[in-house]
């Protein structure tokens, strides 16, 4: 059966009897926006301060080894992000015209971002 991921349908190989894991991952709110995270893995959440502070996240929903939590609207848990660093995003080009008026700007924009990582805890 094939299952269904962002880039479209994903065929895994079927053999009898073997289960495959599900993937962990979360549904967090930081600063009003939700991020899906996934452990140790680097994403980009907007600018968050010049401080060193670990981010904390309000957990709406986690999967976690085949098991399901949806909050209502928040989970109990948090998550705590560790700050990678600070980056400036892609540039954003914006460009003004009015014709047979000799009238032309152009003005570029680059958003602030934080990367943040979430550690996997070692048992």
């Amino acid at each position: 059966m094939p299952l269904f991921c962002y880039s479209g349908w994903l065929h895994l190989p079927q053999e009898k009897g073997k289960i495959y894991p599900m993937l962990n991952y979360a549904i967090c709110e930081v600063a009003g926006k939700q991020y899906k995270i996934i452990p140790q893995q680097v994403f980009e959440i907007d600018f968050q301060g010049e401080s060193d502070k670990d981010i904390e996240a309000s957990v709406l929903m986690l999967a976690e080894d085949g098991k399901v939590k949806i909050g209502k609207p928040y989970l109990k848990e948090r998550l705590t992000l560790k700050r990678v660093g600070d980056i400036k995003g892609r540039k954003v080009r914006v460009s003004k015209f009015h014709a047979k008026a000799n009238y032309r700007r152009t003005i570029g924009y680059r958003s602030k971002l934080t990367r943040v990582v979430l550690p996997v805890k070692k048992n």
